[in-house]
């Protein structure tokens, strides 16, 4: 869940200690066979989930249950109802600490080389799995979408992706009607997805009269607040009333906005949802500079999917089995360190979708036939997503669920609509 279905603080946790290099790979390392993990009778899969106890000494308390206990028991329920086509499912489940690039790499020999998964579902930084052409569920990503030999299926399309089809969204429902737009990327590598907003707005007929880019150098938030200083006035110079603010500038523009006290703080489309939720759930920014602000997201609230027949499902499944675990439901809005139910949420969204695309791979289960079955998945139900699943040729993620996300002020919280929009 991404950035899908949802990591919601993850990200900021995993940027605020380290950057896990999931690419690192020991030397000699090669692309492993098609069939392997694979027998008449049994399904080899690794799961390499968050350590979290690796960054208490950070002061970083986030909770998000016992994943062990989750997948164990749905894999179970799973394998006493069949598994995959008569195939059992065999978990090698590791914990991996987030704090430098070592554990990762060690996780992903581990798994690879030594246990001989099939594949790997949700690791973060999927990369190094993917060039080794062992398949993954839900990787999800920090620097952009990880690529290799393999694929990485996700409910989550990437945002270059994802774009065209919310603002396209946008454009019909009369967002940007009458007003005059401003284009604001929050750092330099967010300039490829500013290109990109700008065609998209550009063919819908939307006036863009300016576009910036903030260079202040990354850590530097002095420099950053003032570079969109600078930003802000050349926009309303311009008569700029609606401001589409990209990637990281989801969280620049509004964050620079306070910083600087500005008083032009014009209705905004932020792109990136993940980006803002993180701060109006940490609060950190004043209602003040998030009125009028609007965003989207290709899946429902975490709320909203822990609330559906199929997860609830799941829930019931991983009490029985493990009574005494600690999973306490979602609030709305999800706030605290208190996310317990994340692992079984997460679990069962994600053994959902790889057993559907095994199932549709038949028999014969390889790497190859696993490829082909899921980019040919149409018209699926899978728990998490907005609506029916389809990915299509070479591309390993749904495109078309837009779920708007309006701001509330007077409760300070994101309020997610019932219901996908019509694309």
């Amino acid at each position: 869940m991404r950035r899908v279905a949802r990591l919601l603080l993850v990200s900021t946790v995993l940027i605020s200690v380290a950057v896990i290099d999931a690419a690192a790979r020991p030397a000699g390392a090669g692309v492993v066979p098609p069939g392997q993990g694979v027998t008449a009778t049994t399904i080899r899969i690794g799961i390499p989930y968050i350590d979290f106890s690796a960054i208490r000494k950070f002061g970083i308390t986030l909770d998000q249950g016992n994943y062990t206990d989750a997948y164990s028991a749905i894999i179970a329920d799973l394998n006493a109802h069949g598994g995959v086509d008569g195939r059992k499912l065999v978990p090698y489940l590791l914990a991996v600490s987030p704090v430098g690039t070592a554990p990762a790499a060690t996780a992903c020999t581990q798994l690879d080389a030594d246990d001989k998964i099939f594949a790997a579902i949700g690791p973060f930084e999927p990369s190094c799995f993917l060039q080794q052409g062992v398949p993954t569920i839900a990787g999800s990503y920090q620097e952009g979408p990880a690529s290799g030999v393999a694929p990485n299926f996700t409910l989550t399309p990437p945002q270059a992706a994802y774009d065209p089809v919310q603002l396209k969204v946008f454009a019909q429902e009369g967002v940007f009607k009458g007003k005059k737009v401003g284009i604001f990327a929050g750092q330099t590598t967010d300039e490829d997805e500013l290109h990109i907003v700008e065609s998209v707005l550009h063919s819908l007929h939307v006036s863009v009269v300016s576009t910036a880019v903030d260079a202040g150098a990354s850590g530097d938030q002095a420099a950053i607040n003032q570079d969109a200083n600078i930003i802000a006035q050349r926009f309303q110079s311009s008569g700029v009333n609606e401001v589409v603010a990209v990637g990281e500038g989801s969280l620049v523009w509004p964050d620079a906005l306070q910083a600087n006290q500005s008083t032009y703080h014009p209705p905004f489309v932020a792109t990136n949802e993940g980006t803002i939720q993180t701060a109006v759930l940490a609060a950190s920014i004043s209602p003040t500079y998030l009125r009028g602000m609007l965003t989207s997201s290709p899946v429902p609230s975490n709320y909203q999917v822990w609330h559906t027949p199929f997860v609830q499902r799941c829930d019931q499944v991983v009490r029985r089995a493990y009574p005494s675990d600690k999973i306490t439901p979602p609030t709305n809005p999800i706030s605290g360190s208190d996310q317990t139910f994340y692992s079984v949420e997460s679990a069962c969204i994600n053994m959902a979708l790889f057993t559907t695309i095994a199932k549709a791979a038949g028999k014969n289960l390889t790497a190859t036939t696993f490829e082909k079955a899921g980019y040919r998945l149409s018209n699926a139900t899978i728990p998490g997503a907005a609506s029916s699943v389809s990915f299509g040729p070479g591309r390993s993620y749904p495109l078309g669920p837009v779920i708007k996300v309006t701001y509330d002020p007077a409760k300070n919280l994101l309020v997610f609509a019932g219901s996908a929009a019509e694309t």
